[in-house]
């Protein structure tokens, strides 16, 4: 990969052989085996449509019409392009050395046995047998290139009758698991075009693949699954080659939990970096980062329709039951997508395309009458298309047993708008969404809606509260540091972009730090891993965005070392008006507002004996030493004890480092009435 300077990269023809070979040798072919790998690999090869040549490595005759079967890699006479080893992992390196000096294209290594079986020795050799060839594997799954009729792997999905190629490239580190990804798009009517497995990328990466195949003009969006991330700097680079593009990068990423990263290291080698750093890495270059597969089938169809949002987006939502346009209104709320009111412009649009019984503000309700409607839907839709307020439309019908065209056509309608538009078709009749075959816009459910919209705007922020009256004043991280420092909290030092250059070596961690922009990585305020080098021109950039998203008039960058660290925490406490003052304590960064994460609460007043099995719980399931939550659980309650108008105190990420813990974020809320 080449620098990063903020153009594409150049990339050299090193993957061109694997894609489009023009001759293909599989070694490792039997003769009396129909199911050994390099029988399968080449039977597949001839059934898929290949018209290259193609040679055969085996030791016995073979009746493959169009097949040319030889004894040894020396009797072809020639490099082929493609070189597919399907031998056992000791014979790989002497075999790769033999392709290289033959002037082979590229070599696919399906053998396992090599560092992710405990033998990097033998992952090494390969690697020195290889030198400059591109070798893909070892243990992978091989190759798809459809355009070129290449299917180079041993997986039965091959077989299966599949939809026509699509603008989709899968580059994956489970060979596995990409052939579930590619089947899970052809059934939401999504086809694929390249497939690659890089196992353990002794010689190829993830990210030089991936981008090769961003440059071919066929593909519009590159699907990753990662175990691991090897090449920060690369998977930066492929983000800011597909926005150049007008492409878009979806990424699977496992790794956010110790079984994660444990089954990921035994599968591939892997090491499953720092989860918060991939995703404040994806958020900054474009990469649509997901955590499960349903999600990453939602980002690819949004990216299909080409749907961007912008980060706190307005949505006008249409219905025919008021019940649910409440329902959809609270969804939407929750995640922070805002549904505002309605313009009077576009409300006097509305009513001259008529219809409307029962609301016409936002939701608009159109009430229970659907035959004295539905013929005006459609011009309802257009003039919301034209209001520009609105970031996306969503229309909310039921049923349609009698009204099968008529909805078929608001599908077409809501697919045809400028503006973003979903159409949620709930209790739609048996089999019409599926015969419909618009999964970007037709939805079946409220839910499905949201999970395509996290999709969208995974870092969805509350419009920036602005110092009123009736909000409570916040304490930003300079003002609450060292507030929790005094009680025993220690905070990792922290200076302004105004004072003079940090006293400490980078990297470096830059905040923006406002009261009315608690919630700061949502808003695009925070960088992690700043080189001394990068540090001005990052500083200027995030103290832009910190004027875009606050109207604090004492907002300002801070900078911070990066802290090395084994664990996060959220420490925090709040008073209650039911229970009373609580402290609360789990996992901290971006697991912090996790629903499934690990967290308790202690509510006080709380004994010893109740205070030190909550620190050992900390320590059991969090990886937390029990004494060092202990103390800073106490510290939490003495500052309780000092300052009774503070209303919630929180500490997150709370870092586990080899000195104990130390805070790298701080925030505290005092009640309304503490204003000063």
């Amino acid at each position: 990969m080449t620098s990063i300077t903020g153009s594409p990269p150049v990339h050299s023809a090193r993957c061109e052989p694997l894609f489009r070979p023009k001759s293909v040798a599989v070694v490792g072919v039997s003769a009396t085996t129909a199911l050994s790998w390099g029988r399968i690999a080449l039977d597949r090869l001839v059934r898929g449509g290949y018209d290259g040549e193609v040679v055969a490595v085996a030791r016995g005759a073979l009746d493959l019409p169009g097949v040319r079967t030889v004894g040894s890699l020396a009797e072809i006479g020639y490099g082929p392009d493609l070189v597919v080893l399907a031998t056992p992992a000791e014979t790989v390196p002497a075999l790769v050395a033999q392709a290289r000096d033959q002037g082979a294209g590229a070599v696919i290594v399906f053998a396992a046995g090599f560092a992710e079986d405990g033998n990097p020795q033998l992952q090494d050799r390969l690697r020195a047998a290889a030198g400059d060839l591109p070798v893909l594997g070892p243990n992978c799954l091989g190759v798809v290139s459809r355009p070129a009729g290449v299917q180079l792997s041993t997986t039965v999905f091959l077989d299966r009758e599949r939809l026509a190629p699509g603008p989709v490239g899968i580059v994956t580190q489970s060979g596995a698991m990409g052939f579930v990804l590619a089947d899970l798009l052809e059934q939401a009517g999504v086809g694929y075009s390249y497939y690659a497995s890089v196992g353990n990328e002794a010689c190829l990466s993830s990210t030089e693949l991936g981008g090769y195949l961003l440059d071919q003009p066929d593909l519009d969006v590159l699907v990753l699954y990662l175990e691991g991330v090897r090449d920060a700097a690369g998977l930066r680079e492929l983000g800011r080659q597909a926005a150049a593009a007008g492409k878009t990068v979806v990424a699977l990423a496992v790794g956010r939990s110790a079984a994660g990263r444990q089954a990921a290291l035994s599968h591939t080698a892997a090491v499953a970096g720092d989860h918060m750093l991939l995703a404040g890495l994806c958020r900054q270059e474009g990469i649509r980062l997901v955590t499960d597969d349903d999600q990453l089938v939602d980002a690819v169809l949004s990216a299909r329709k080409g749907v961007r949002l912008p980060p706190v987006p307005r949505l006008a939502v249409l219905t025919m039951s008021g019940g649910a346009g409440g329902v959809l209104a609270d969804s939407l709320t929750a995640m922070g997508v805002r549904v505002p009111p309605l313009s009077d412009a576009t409300r006097e649009q509305l009513a001259k395309a008529g219809g409307i019984e029962a609301a016409d503000t936002n939701p608009v309700d159109l009430g229970g009458n659907i035959d004295r409607w539905l013929d005006r839907v459609e011009d309802l839709l257009g003039a919301l298309d034209t209001d520009p307020e609105l970031d996306g439309v969503v229309l909310y019908l039921t049923f349609g047993d009698r009204f099968r065209e008529p909805y078929r056509r608001l599908a077409e309608a809501a697919a045809a708008m400028r503006t973003p538009a979903w159409f949620v078709w709930a209790c739609a009749p048996p089999g019409e969404l599926a015969q419909l075959g618009r999964p970007d816009t037709v939805l079946p459910s409220i839910g499905a809606l949201v999970r395509r919209l996290r999709v969208l705007v995974p870092d969805v922020v509350p419009e920036p509260r602005r110092p009123s009256g009736g909000d409570r004043p916040i304490w930003t991280e300079l003002r609450s540091a060292p507030v929790l420092a005094e009680a025993g909290i220690a905070h990792v030092p922290t200076v302004t972009a105004n004072d003079a250059p940090p006293p400490w070596p980078g990297p470096y961690v830059l905040k923006g730090d406002a009261s009315d922009v608690p919630h700061r990585a949502r808003a695009g305020l925070v960088r992690v891993g700043v080189t001394a080098d990068e540090l001005p021109a990052a500083t200027t950039a995030l103290a832009a965005r910190l004027r875009e998203v606050s109207a604090d008039p004492d907002r300002v960058v801070v900078i911070q070392p990066l802290v090395p660290h084994t664990v996060e925490l959220s420490l925090g406490a709040v008073r209650d008006p039911i229970y009373g003052t609580a402290v609360l304590l789990g996992a901290g960064g971006d697991q912090a507002e996790d629903p499934s994460a690990p967290r308790r609460a202690l509510v006080l007043p709380a004994s010893p004996g109740q205070i030190a099995e909550f620190a050992r719980w900390a320590e059991a399931v969090l990886g937390a030493p029990a004494a060092a939550v202990r103390s800073a659980v106490d510290g939490l309650l003495r500052v309780l004890d000092n300052h009774p108008e503070f209303a919630e105190i929180e500490a997150n990420p709370l870092c586990v480092t080899d000195d104990g813990l130390i805070a790298v974020d701080a925030l505290i809320t005092t009640k309304e009435d503490s204003r000063d």
